[in-house]
């Protein structure tokens, strides 16, 4: 299992993740605090590949791809994620 500060992405600071669907697979928006906005920005999707029960693969798309997903373009402080 994977976390972020212990595998060195401490720097990248608060983040939100909204679950999706890329092509009926299982994804994750992820989204980073962004201070000068004041809201937490796009930062990547990851789509995963499950097999018997356990993620075989994870596929990393740009920010670029969340309005074809039709995820939100930011997030509030007060948004739940």
């Amino acid at each position: 299992m994977s976390d972020w500060i212990a595998d060195g992405f401490e720097e990248l600071g608060r983040m939100r993740a909204v679950p999706t669907s890329v092509n009926r697979q299982p994804a994750i928006g992820f989204y980073l605090w962004q201070e000068e906005q004041g809201a937490y920005l796009p930062l990547t999707v990851d789509v995963l590949r499950i097999s018997d029960g356990v993620i075989t693969e994870i596929v990393t798309f740009h920010d670029d791809q969340f309005p074809r997903l039709g995820l939100p373009d930011r997030l509030s402080s007060q948004d739940q994620a």
